[in-house]
């Protein structure tokens, strides 16, 4: 029965395979494909690289840091739709040893719910074993909750290992392209932003779920008992480069879920000050979820990008 169950799972899985190697060859988006995105990166030839979540794609303008700097730096958005903290740290690594001419690498201090959409095969197992780590390193919160919210997110993974909903996606892009800021067109400059003008009319329930929590991080104090693996895990990351004459910093996304408060508020506290850029005081945090400076509860629009750019611009030239 065992051996039967493997073979199926391995044609679904090859299966899986061809459909996504043919639907790339005509289409790859590279907001979600990190193999695409490290070679515009890699054809910009940037001194300092900005890593996140799609929250870092349409949050943070390279050029207005890059203004705001003199044009002393010359900065990438390497923003992609889902990426987990382990795949951030990852690809941060692997930028520092295929570039040298990198400087300096900004990593979005995220902790989103389990997602693989940017995630390539080959590193779902040790993502998973990411999460679980973290997970198992939560002070305060129930095992029996830990394991549950694991569960979930290895549930998430098994079904887009062999699913094939993303590719019936990307064909549905290719003959209809959307307006939609992200299940639409691609609409990426060189330098790896995407800006939209749209903005909310209203405030929502979820934007100020996601105001209650920020709110709720910025008040945190140094807590007893930290996520030591996360830490560990940033921090070693930060001495590598270090050991190269390089610099790794950490920043706060423009918001943060209810989720990943649980986890950030047992992290963030016990980073090195030089390499976290902390959030935003009132009133310039407030204006993080003004409908005006957002597109969704979640993704500042151009005119938020600015404001957040260059805060994180002056924060920056402090650590200096």
């Amino acid at each position: 029965m065992i051996i039967k169950l493997t073979k199926w799972l391995l044609l679904i899985i090859s299966f899986k395979i061809i459909v996504a190697l043919v639907v790339a060859h005509y289409y790859t988006d590279p907001r979600r494909d990190i193999r695409a995105r490290k070679q515009y990166c890699h054809a910009f030839a940037p001194n300092v690289v900005f890593i996140g979540t799609s929250r870092t794609l349409y949050g943070i303008d390279p050029a207005v840091f890059d203004s705001a700097n003199l044009q002393k730096t010359r900065s990438y958005n390497f923003g992609t739709f889902s990426l987990s903290p382990y795949s951030s740290m990852r690809l941060a690594d692997e930028l520092l040893a295929e570039n040298t001419a990198i400087s300096t690498i900004y990593i979005e201090l995220s902790a989103l719910d389990y997602s693989t959409v940017a995630l390539p095969p080959q590193q779902v197992i040790p993502d998973a074993i990411f999460r679980a780590n973290v997970l198992a390193n939560c002070p305060g919160t129930e095992f029996l909750d830990n394991a549950a919210s694991f569960l979930a997110g290895l549930n998430t993974t098994l079904f887009q290992m062999v699913s094939i909903a993303p590719q019936i996606l990307s064909v549905k892009k290719l003959l209809n392209p959307g307006n939609d800021p992200i299940e639409g067109q691609v609409d990426l400059v060189a330098n790896g932003y995407q800006s939209v003008a749209a903005s909310l009319s209203a405030t929502n329930d979820r934007l100020a779920a996601n105001q209650d929590a920020t709110r709720q991080l910025l008040r945190t104090p140094r807590q007893a008992a930290p996520n030591t693996y996360f830490i560990s895990r940033i921090n070693q990351l930060i001495a590598r480069a270090a050991s190269q004459g390089r610099k790794v910093v950490f920043y706060y996304p423009n918001n943060i879920t209810g989720g990943e408060y649980r986890i950030l508020s047992q992290v963030a506290p016990f980073l090195p000050a030089e390499n976290l850029i902390p959030l935003p005081e009132p009133p310039l945090l407030d204006s993080l979820f003004n409908p005006r400076n957002l597109f969704d509860a979640h993704h500042l629009n151009r005119q938020g990008a600015g404001i957040y750019t260059r805060f994180l611009r002056e924060k920056s030239g402090r650590q200096e």
